[in-house]
Protein backbone atom coordinates (compact mmCIF):
# COMPACT_ATOMS: atom_id res chain seq x y z
CA UNK A 1 0.00 0.00 0.00
CA UNK A 2 1.13 3.55 -0.77
CA UNK A 3 0.13 6.30 1.63
CA UNK A 4 0.43 10.00 0.84
CA UNK A 5 2.52 11.83 3.41
CA UNK A 6 0.04 14.49 4.61
CA UNK A 7 2.48 17.37 5.05
CA UNK A 8 6.17 18.09 5.40
CA UNK A 9 7.48 18.63 8.92
CA UNK A 10 9.84 21.29 7.48
CA UNK A 11 8.89 23.54 4.63
CA UNK A 12 12.48 23.37 3.32
CA UNK A 13 15.00 20.50 3.40
CA UNK A 14 17.63 20.79 6.12
CA UNK A 15 20.54 19.26 4.18
CA UNK A 16 20.04 19.80 0.43
CA UNK A 17 22.95 19.51 -1.99
CA UNK A 18 21.78 22.53 -4.00
CA UNK A 19 19.18 25.34 -3.86
CA UNK A 20 15.61 24.70 -4.97
CA UNK A 21 16.15 26.61 -8.21
CA UNK A 22 18.74 24.06 -9.34
CA UNK A 23 16.20 21.21 -9.22
CA UNK A 24 13.40 23.37 -10.65
CA UNK A 25 15.60 24.11 -13.65
CA UNK A 26 16.46 20.44 -14.17
CA UNK A 27 12.80 19.42 -14.15
CA UNK A 28 11.83 22.25 -16.50
CA UNK A 29 14.57 21.29 -18.95
CA UNK A 30 13.66 17.61 -19.01
CA UNK A 31 10.00 18.52 -19.49
CA UNK A 32 10.95 20.46 -22.62
CA UNK A 33 12.62 17.31 -23.97
CA UNK A 34 9.62 15.23 -22.89
CA UNK A 35 7.28 17.56 -24.75
CA UNK A 36 9.39 17.32 -27.90
CA UNK A 37 9.34 13.51 -27.71
CA UNK A 38 5.65 13.35 -26.69
CA UNK A 39 6.43 11.66 -23.37
CA UNK A 40 3.59 12.07 -20.86
CA UNK A 41 5.42 10.88 -17.75
CA UNK A 42 8.94 9.79 -16.80
CA UNK A 43 9.30 6.85 -14.42
CA UNK A 44 12.74 6.84 -12.82
CA UNK A 45 14.14 3.92 -10.85
CA UNK A 46 17.86 4.59 -11.41
CA UNK A 47 19.69 5.94 -8.36
CA UNK A 48 21.53 8.75 -10.16
CA UNK A 49 18.53 9.93 -12.15
CA UNK A 50 16.51 10.17 -8.94
CA UNK A 51 19.30 12.12 -7.25
CA UNK A 52 19.73 14.40 -10.26
CA UNK A 53 16.07 15.40 -10.52
CA UNK A 54 15.09 15.37 -6.83
CA UNK A 55 18.17 15.51 -4.61
CA UNK A 56 17.19 12.26 -2.85
CA UNK A 57 20.09 10.00 -1.92
CA UNK A 58 21.13 7.58 0.81
CA UNK A 59 23.46 4.65 1.42
CA UNK A 60 20.91 1.87 1.04
CA UNK A 61 21.00 1.41 -2.74
CA UNK A 62 23.47 -1.49 -2.60
CA UNK A 63 20.99 -4.09 -1.28
CA UNK A 64 18.69 -5.02 -4.15
CA UNK A 65 15.89 -6.38 -2.01
CA UNK A 66 13.91 -3.17 -1.56
CA UNK A 67 13.71 -0.12 -3.84
CA UNK A 68 14.99 3.06 -2.17
CA UNK A 69 12.89 5.37 -4.32
CA UNK A 70 10.94 5.76 -7.54
CA UNK A 71 10.46 9.22 -9.04
CA UNK A 72 7.56 10.12 -11.33
CA UNK A 73 7.83 13.29 -13.42
CA UNK A 74 4.54 13.99 -15.22
CA UNK A 75 4.62 16.50 -18.06
CA UNK A 76 1.52 18.19 -16.66
CA UNK A 77 2.33 18.27 -12.96
CA UNK A 78 4.85 18.28 -10.12
CA UNK A 79 7.17 15.32 -9.45
CA UNK A 80 6.01 12.53 -7.17
CA UNK A 81 8.45 10.40 -5.17
CA UNK A 82 7.69 6.93 -3.77
CA UNK A 83 9.88 5.69 -0.90
CA UNK A 84 9.79 3.05 1.84
CA UNK A 85 8.05 4.57 4.85
CA UNK A 86 11.24 4.68 6.95
CA UNK A 87 12.84 6.99 4.36
CA UNK A 88 10.24 9.74 4.80
CA UNK A 89 12.77 11.77 6.81
CA UNK A 90 15.41 11.32 4.12
CA UNK A 91 13.04 12.78 1.52
CA UNK A 92 12.38 15.79 3.75
CA UNK A 93 16.04 16.18 4.65
CA UNK A 94 17.36 16.24 1.07
CA UNK A 95 14.54 17.26 -1.28
CA UNK A 96 12.09 20.09 -1.86
CA UNK A 97 9.36 17.70 -3.02
CA UNK A 98 5.82 18.10 -1.74
CA UNK A 99 4.29 14.96 -3.25
CA UNK A 100 5.61 12.04 -1.20
CA UNK A 101 4.12 8.53 -1.29
CA UNK A 102 5.19 6.04 1.40
CA UNK A 103 5.36 2.28 0.93
CA UNK A 104 4.02 0.41 3.97
CA UNK A 105 6.02 -2.56 5.39
CA UNK A 106 8.65 -2.34 2.63
CA UNK A 107 10.78 -5.29 3.86
CA UNK A 108 8.07 -7.91 3.45
CA UNK A 109 8.73 -10.00 0.37
CA UNK A 110 5.11 -9.85 -0.78
CA UNK A 111 5.17 -6.05 -0.57
CA UNK A 112 8.50 -5.86 -2.43
CA UNK A 113 7.00 -7.87 -5.28
CA UNK A 114 3.87 -5.72 -5.23
CA UNK A 115 5.73 -2.38 -5.51
CA UNK A 116 5.78 -2.35 -9.36
CA UNK A 117 1.99 -2.76 -9.36
CA UNK A 118 1.66 0.08 -6.85
CA UNK A 119 3.85 2.30 -9.04
CA UNK A 120 1.62 1.47 -11.99
CA UNK A 121 -1.45 2.44 -9.94
CA UNK A 122 0.20 5.75 -9.00
CA UNK A 123 0.78 6.44 -12.71
CA UNK A 124 -2.88 5.70 -13.43
CA UNK A 125 -3.95 8.01 -10.59
CA UNK A 126 -1.93 10.77 -12.26
CA UNK A 127 -3.98 10.21 -15.42
CA UNK A 128 -1.30 8.51 -17.54
CA UNK A 129 -2.33 4.86 -17.48
CA UNK A 130 -2.93 5.03 -21.22
CA UNK A 131 -0.19 7.53 -22.03
CA UNK A 132 3.35 7.43 -23.35
CA UNK A 133 5.54 6.40 -20.41
CA UNK A 134 9.25 7.18 -20.55
CA UNK A 135 11.50 4.48 -19.08
CA UNK A 136 15.25 4.27 -18.54
CA UNK A 137 16.35 2.53 -21.69
CA UNK A 138 17.83 3.83 -24.91
CA UNK A 139 20.78 3.85 -27.31
CA UNK A 140 23.19 5.68 -25.00
CA UNK A 141 22.56 3.29 -22.10
CA UNK A 142 24.25 4.12 -18.81
CA UNK A 143 21.11 3.79 -16.70
CA UNK A 144 18.75 1.00 -15.75
CA UNK A 145 15.80 -0.18 -13.72
CA UNK A 146 17.55 -1.92 -10.79
CA UNK A 147 14.81 -4.48 -10.18
CA UNK A 148 14.50 -8.23 -10.80
CA UNK A 149 13.12 -9.13 -14.20
CA UNK A 150 9.82 -10.37 -12.76
CA UNK A 151 9.28 -6.93 -11.17
CA UNK A 152 9.84 -5.20 -14.51
CA UNK A 153 7.49 -7.68 -16.20
CA UNK A 154 4.89 -7.01 -13.49
CA UNK A 155 5.23 -3.25 -13.95
CA UNK A 156 4.74 -3.46 -17.72
CA UNK A 157 1.82 -5.89 -17.42
CA UNK A 158 0.05 -3.54 -15.00
CA UNK A 159 0.17 -0.80 -17.65
CA UNK A 160 -1.06 -2.83 -20.60
CA UNK A 161 -2.87 0.16 -22.13
CA UNK A 162 0.19 2.42 -22.01
CA UNK A 163 2.94 2.88 -24.60
CA UNK A 164 6.47 2.56 -23.23
CA UNK A 165 9.01 4.96 -24.68
CA UNK A 166 12.79 4.76 -24.45
CA UNK A 167 13.74 7.90 -22.52
CA UNK A 168 17.37 7.41 -21.53
CA UNK A 169 18.66 9.53 -24.41
CA UNK A 170 16.43 12.51 -23.60
CA UNK A 171 17.46 12.26 -19.93
CA UNK A 172 21.11 12.33 -20.97
CA UNK A 173 20.45 15.39 -23.16
CA UNK A 174 19.42 17.11 -19.95
CA UNK A 175 22.20 15.73 -17.75
CA UNK A 176 25.19 16.22 -20.07
CA UNK A 177 24.96 20.03 -19.82
CA UNK A 178 26.34 21.02 -16.44
CA UNK A 179 25.14 23.94 -14.35
CA UNK A 180 27.41 26.31 -12.44
CA UNK A 181 26.66 24.34 -9.25
CA UNK A 182 27.55 21.03 -10.87
CA UNK A 183 30.80 22.41 -12.28
CA UNK A 184 31.72 23.71 -8.84
CA UNK A 185 31.14 20.28 -7.28
CA UNK A 186 33.26 18.60 -9.96
CA UNK A 187 36.07 21.07 -9.31
CA UNK A 188 36.00 20.51 -5.54
CA UNK A 189 36.28 16.74 -6.05
CA UNK A 190 39.07 17.13 -8.60
CA UNK A 191 41.03 19.55 -6.42
CA UNK A 192 40.95 16.92 -3.66
CA UNK A 193 42.91 14.60 -5.99
CA UNK A 194 45.46 17.33 -6.75
CA UNK A 195 45.94 18.00 -3.04
CA UNK A 196 46.35 14.29 -2.29
CA UNK A 197 49.05 13.90 -4.94
CA UNK A 198 51.02 16.69 -3.30
CA UNK A 199 50.84 14.93 0.04
CA UNK A 200 51.82 11.63 -1.59
CA UNK A 201 54.98 13.21 -3.02
CA UNK A 202 55.95 14.30 0.49
CA UNK A 203 54.97 11.10 2.29
CA UNK A 204 56.02 8.28 -0.04
CA UNK A 205 58.99 6.06 0.78
CA UNK A 206 60.51 2.98 -0.83
CA UNK A 207 59.15 -0.24 0.63
CA UNK A 208 55.51 0.80 0.46
CA UNK A 209 52.99 -1.44 -1.26
CA UNK A 210 50.17 -0.53 -3.61
CA UNK A 211 47.89 -0.85 -0.59
CA UNK A 212 49.96 1.57 1.48
CA UNK A 213 50.02 4.08 -1.35
CA UNK A 214 46.31 3.72 -2.08
CA UNK A 215 45.33 4.21 1.56
CA UNK A 216 47.55 7.29 1.83
CA UNK A 217 45.88 8.86 -1.22
CA UNK A 218 42.40 7.94 -0.07
CA UNK A 219 42.90 9.30 3.44
CA UNK A 220 44.31 12.53 2.04
CA UNK A 221 41.34 12.96 -0.28
CA UNK A 222 38.88 12.52 2.58
CA UNK A 223 40.36 15.62 4.22
CA UNK A 224 39.07 17.66 1.28
CA UNK A 225 35.82 16.07 0.12
CA UNK A 226 33.06 13.74 1.21
CA UNK A 227 33.91 10.33 -0.21
CA UNK A 228 36.41 8.36 -2.29
CA UNK A 229 36.20 4.84 -3.63
CA UNK A 230 39.32 2.70 -3.50
CA UNK A 231 41.71 4.47 -5.90
CA UNK A 232 42.41 2.80 -9.22
CA UNK A 233 46.06 1.79 -9.35
CA UNK A 234 48.17 0.07 -11.99
CA UNK A 235 51.82 -0.54 -11.17
CA UNK A 236 54.58 -2.04 -13.28
CA UNK A 237 55.28 -4.37 -10.35
CA UNK A 238 52.39 -6.42 -11.70
CA UNK A 239 53.59 -8.66 -14.51
CA UNK A 240 50.41 -8.12 -16.48
CA UNK A 241 48.41 -4.88 -16.87
CA UNK A 242 45.48 -4.97 -14.44
CA UNK A 243 43.46 -1.84 -15.10
CA UNK A 244 41.05 -0.32 -12.59
CA UNK A 245 41.79 -2.62 -9.69
CA UNK A 246 41.78 -1.57 -6.01
CA UNK A 247 45.17 -1.56 -4.27
CA UNK A 248 44.43 -4.43 -1.91
CA UNK A 249 46.80 -7.13 -3.23
CA UNK A 250 49.86 -5.92 -1.26
CA UNK A 251 51.97 -5.61 -4.42
CA UNK A 252 55.34 -4.26 -3.33
CA UNK A 253 56.67 -1.16 -5.10
CA UNK A 254 60.35 -0.91 -6.00
CA UNK A 255 62.73 1.65 -7.44
CA UNK A 256 62.12 1.93 -11.19
CA UNK A 257 58.44 1.00 -11.00
CA UNK A 258 55.76 3.19 -12.53
CA UNK A 259 52.43 3.71 -10.78
CA UNK A 260 49.27 4.87 -12.54
CA UNK A 261 46.96 6.68 -10.13
CA UNK A 262 43.32 7.55 -10.76
CA UNK A 263 41.48 8.21 -7.50
CA UNK A 264 37.75 8.86 -7.77
CA UNK A 265 36.45 11.15 -5.02
CA UNK A 266 32.99 12.69 -4.94
CA UNK A 267 31.56 15.99 -3.78
CA UNK A 268 27.77 16.21 -3.53
CA UNK A 269 27.73 13.05 -5.63
CA UNK A 270 29.88 14.46 -8.46
CA UNK A 271 33.04 12.56 -9.37
CA UNK A 272 36.40 14.26 -9.66
CA UNK A 273 39.48 12.79 -11.31
CA UNK A 274 43.01 13.62 -12.39
CA UNK A 275 45.01 10.64 -13.65
CA UNK A 276 48.79 10.78 -13.32
CA UNK A 277 51.68 8.32 -13.67
CA UNK A 278 54.48 8.61 -11.14
CA UNK A 279 57.85 6.87 -11.46
CA UNK A 280 59.58 5.59 -8.33
CA UNK A 281 62.96 7.19 -8.59
CA UNK A 282 64.49 8.94 -11.60
CA UNK A 283 63.06 8.51 -15.09
CA UNK A 284 65.10 7.12 -17.94
CA UNK A 285 65.48 9.37 -20.97
CA UNK A 286 63.21 7.06 -22.97
CA UNK A 287 60.47 7.07 -20.33
CA UNK A 288 60.63 10.86 -20.07
CA UNK A 289 60.30 11.17 -23.85
CA UNK A 290 57.24 8.93 -23.88
CA UNK A 291 55.70 10.76 -20.92
CA UNK A 292 56.16 14.07 -22.70
CA UNK A 293 54.67 12.67 -25.88
CA UNK A 294 51.52 11.53 -24.05
CA UNK A 295 51.25 15.01 -22.53
CA UNK A 296 51.57 16.59 -25.99
CA UNK A 297 48.91 14.22 -27.32
CA UNK A 298 46.53 15.32 -24.57
CA UNK A 299 47.33 18.97 -25.34
CA UNK A 300 46.51 18.28 -29.00
CA UNK A 301 43.17 16.67 -28.08
CA UNK A 302 42.22 19.50 -25.71
CA UNK A 303 43.05 22.01 -28.44
CA UNK A 304 40.51 20.35 -30.76
CA UNK A 305 37.60 20.32 -28.31
CA UNK A 306 34.83 22.71 -29.30
CA UNK A 307 31.05 22.68 -29.73
CA UNK A 308 29.81 20.91 -32.84
CA UNK A 309 32.73 18.48 -33.13
CA UNK A 310 31.66 14.83 -33.14
CA UNK A 311 33.39 12.80 -30.47
CA UNK A 312 34.17 10.05 -32.99
CA UNK A 313 35.96 12.59 -35.18
CA UNK A 314 37.98 13.78 -32.18
CA UNK A 315 39.09 10.20 -31.52
CA UNK A 316 40.03 9.70 -35.15
CA UNK A 317 42.11 12.90 -35.10
CA UNK A 318 44.00 11.68 -32.02
CA UNK A 319 44.72 8.30 -33.61
CA UNK A 320 45.82 9.94 -36.86
CA UNK A 321 48.26 12.06 -34.86
CA UNK A 322 49.81 8.94 -33.30
CA UNK A 323 50.02 7.26 -36.72
CA UNK A 324 51.70 10.22 -38.36
CA UNK A 325 54.14 10.64 -35.46
CA UNK A 326 54.90 6.91 -35.40
CA UNK A 327 55.41 7.14 -31.67
CA UNK A 328 53.35 4.85 -29.43
CA UNK A 329 50.90 2.00 -29.57
CA UNK A 330 47.61 3.41 -28.36
CA UNK A 331 46.09 1.35 -25.54
CA UNK A 332 42.51 2.51 -25.05
CA UNK A 333 39.83 2.58 -27.73
CA UNK A 334 38.62 5.88 -26.32
CA UNK A 335 40.17 9.20 -25.33
CA UNK A 336 37.64 10.35 -22.78
CA UNK A 337 34.01 10.70 -21.81
CA UNK A 338 31.48 12.84 -20.01
CA UNK A 339 31.47 13.07 -16.20
CA UNK A 340 28.95 14.01 -13.54
CA UNK A 341 26.94 11.96 -11.04
CA UNK A 342 28.41 8.94 -12.83
CA UNK A 343 32.18 8.99 -13.21
CA UNK A 344 31.77 7.84 -16.80
CA UNK A 345 28.87 9.31 -18.73
CA UNK A 346 28.01 9.99 -22.36
CA UNK A 347 29.36 11.16 -24.68
CA UNK A 348 32.18 8.68 -25.23
CA UNK A 349 35.18 9.92 -27.21
CA UNK A 350 35.60 6.81 -29.33
CA UNK A 351 35.69 5.71 -32.96
CA UNK A 352 32.27 5.68 -34.61
CA UNK A 353 30.53 7.93 -32.07
CA UNK A 354 28.16 10.46 -33.63
CA UNK A 355 27.47 12.57 -30.52
CA UNK A 356 28.36 16.22 -30.87
CA UNK A 357 30.26 18.12 -28.20
CA UNK A 358 28.11 20.90 -26.70
CA UNK A 359 28.83 24.02 -24.70
CA UNK A 360 28.41 23.29 -21.01
CA UNK A 361 29.64 19.70 -21.12
CA UNK A 362 32.41 18.58 -18.79
CA UNK A 363 34.64 15.99 -20.45
CA UNK A 364 37.51 13.85 -19.23
CA UNK A 365 40.28 13.99 -21.85
CA UNK A 366 42.63 11.04 -21.39
CA UNK A 367 45.47 9.52 -23.38
CA UNK A 368 46.96 6.12 -22.61
CA UNK A 369 49.74 3.97 -24.05
CA UNK A 370 51.26 0.71 -22.87
CA UNK A 371 54.76 -0.70 -23.15
CA UNK A 372 54.86 -4.43 -22.37
CA UNK A 373 58.18 -5.65 -21.00
CA UNK A 374 59.38 -8.85 -19.44
CA UNK A 375 59.68 -7.07 -16.09
CA UNK A 376 56.13 -5.71 -16.19
CA UNK A 377 53.63 -3.43 -17.90
CA UNK A 378 54.88 0.15 -18.21
CA UNK A 379 51.97 2.54 -18.69
CA UNK A 380 51.98 6.13 -19.91
CA UNK A 381 48.78 8.00 -19.13
CA UNK A 382 47.24 11.35 -18.34
CA UNK A 383 43.66 12.54 -17.72
CA UNK A 384 42.15 15.92 -16.94
CA UNK A 385 38.70 17.49 -17.08
CA UNK A 386 37.70 20.30 -19.41
CA UNK A 387 34.62 22.50 -19.49
CA UNK A 388 33.37 23.06 -23.03
CA UNK A 389 32.90 26.78 -23.77
CA UNK A 390 31.43 28.69 -26.71
CA UNK A 391 34.71 28.67 -28.66
CA UNK A 392 36.71 25.79 -27.18
CA UNK A 393 37.23 24.57 -23.64
CA UNK A 394 38.69 25.54 -20.25
CA UNK A 395 41.00 23.13 -18.43
CA UNK A 396 40.19 22.19 -14.84
CA UNK A 397 42.96 22.62 -12.24
CA UNK A 398 45.24 19.57 -12.33
CA UNK A 399 48.38 18.22 -10.73
CA UNK A 400 51.51 19.56 -12.49
CA UNK A 401 52.41 17.13 -15.25
CA UNK A 402 56.13 17.88 -14.95
CA UNK A 403 56.20 16.30 -11.48
CA UNK A 404 56.76 12.73 -12.61
CA UNK A 405 58.62 10.96 -9.79
CA UNK A 406 58.11 9.66 -6.28
CA UNK A 407 61.20 9.91 -4.06
CA UNK A 408 63.46 6.90 -3.93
Amino acid sequence: MLTKQPARNWSQPLYPDFPAGEYDDRVLRVKRFMENERVDILVLWDEMNIRYFSGFHNLHWQPKTLQCAVLLIPLDGEPVIVVPDFFSGVVEGYTYLENILLQDKPHATANIRRLPVLIAEAIKNLGHGQGRIGIESGQLGGMSIPRPLNDIDSFRASLADAEFVEAADLIWRCRVIKSVAEISALKVATQAVVNAYGELIKGFHVGMTERDLGLMVRKSILDYTEDCVAPFIISSSRKIPMADVPPFDDVKLSVGDRVVLEPLPTHKGYWGSCCRVLNIGALSDDALRQDEYIDSLQDYAIGLVKPGLKTGDLMEAILERTRSDGELNYLLDMAGHGVGLNFQEPPAIAIGEENEIEEGMVLAIECWALDMRESGAYCYAVEDYVLVTKDGCDLFPGFPRDIRCLPA
